[in-house]
């Protein structure tokens, strides 16, 4: 048999970095980061309901709230620091087929103190990276895990790039972390939701082909003149009319 070459330096050192790199990462723990196993649980609530790591959340709260409350919970909040809240769906299309994920539903920077321990993320007091889009799984789809990720901002205020929330899907929370040097979450909550059928609200499902809708009821009763109106390639509604907001493509035209 003949003798194994000795590893040289270059490889020793390459994989001390990795074997780094894994730790800092989380990976040697075997920790799942759209699970809660990462630092304290935060306290979650989406509309009338409690976040509760894994527990399933209405549809009927979770796509048609106007905002989560996304609080510090048993995080004990350092007055001199910032924070970084991120919220995203790993699961998209679907948990099976995770080929668009992650969809990035809500990134907040520069929290205070005071503002992570009450969950409120006010637009003119911190930096509203990403504004919130309620969780939309396609329909049929299954479960989605919606993963909720705070951070602690290692020195101080960070000016953050802008991103492009016209695409919303492909990213990752891992590699803006690893860009601003934010470490491993200190605190982290997760919820599950699917698609829901509502006689009172229609919806297109996301990732679906805006040109050919999927309106969940189309008894004239309800909403007899909807169309399909796109938001982001993740994002369609069935509505009436177009929502007078900038971000949907029917008012970008």
């Amino acid at each position: 048999i003949p003798e194994r070459a000795p590893r040289s330096d270059f490889a020793l050192s390459t994989m001390a970095r990795l074997t780094l790199l894994a730790l800092s990462l989380g990976l040697a723990a075997g920790k799942d980061l759209y699970s809660c196993d990462y630092g304290y649980d935060l306290e979650v609530t989406i509309g009338e309901e409690k976040a509760a790591c894994g527990a399933e959340i209405p549809y009927s709260s979770a796509h048609y709230i106007a905002s989560p409350v996304i609080a510090a919970g048993e995080l004990p909040v350092d007055d001199d620091s910032l924070y970084v809240m991120a919220m995203v769906d790993p699961d998209a299309p679907s948990a099976d087929d995770p080929s668009m994920a992650e969809v990035r539903h809500y990134l907040v920077g520069n929290i205070n103190s005071t503002i992570m321990a009450s969950g409120r993320f006010d637009a003119n007091l911190v930096d509203e990276l990403t504004p919130f889009k309620n969780p939309s799984p396609p329909e049929g789809s299954g479960y989605h895990r919606y993963t909720q990720l705070v951070y602690k901002q290692p020195a101080g205020k960070i000016e953050f790039e802008p991103l492009d929330n016209s695409v919303i899907i492909g990213w990752s929370v891992a590699d803006f972390a690893a860009q601003y040097g934010l470490g491993d979450p200190v605190a982290s909550q997760m919820f599950t939701t699917q698609y829901e059928c509502s006689e009172y609200n229609t919806q297109c499902g996301g990732g679906v082909n805006a040109e050919a809708p999927i309106c969940c009821n189309q008894n004239p009763s309800y909403y007899p003149d909807a169309q399909c109106f796109k938001q982001n390639d993740y994002y369609y509604q069935c509505l009436e009319t177009c929502p007078d907001e900038d971000n949907w493509d029917c008012n970008n035209k």
